[in-house]
């Protein structure tokens, strides 16, 4: 049974993306690797940006960078 853990820095992506992001993965699951769709298990978790860092910087404070 195929469990995949997805971490997502906050607010990326909609309720729509993540069901199609679930939607997606398992059917590669099913059809590249032959594992049936009931038996794959996919949990997605929101983290805060700021509890994310990239050399040392929040993801939070690059994003403001970016936007800069």
């Amino acid at each position: 049974m195929p469990i995949i853990n997805i971490k997502l820095a906050k607010p990326e992506f909609s309720k729509t993306q993540k069901e199609e992001l679930i939607a997606d993965i398992t059917e590669l699951l099913h059809t590249k690797y032959n594992k049936p769709k009931q038996n794959i298990v996919i949990m997605l978790e929101d983290i805060e940006p700021y509890n994310i860092a990239f050399g040392g910087e929040s993801v939070e404070k690059l994003r403001l960078k970016g936007k800069k």
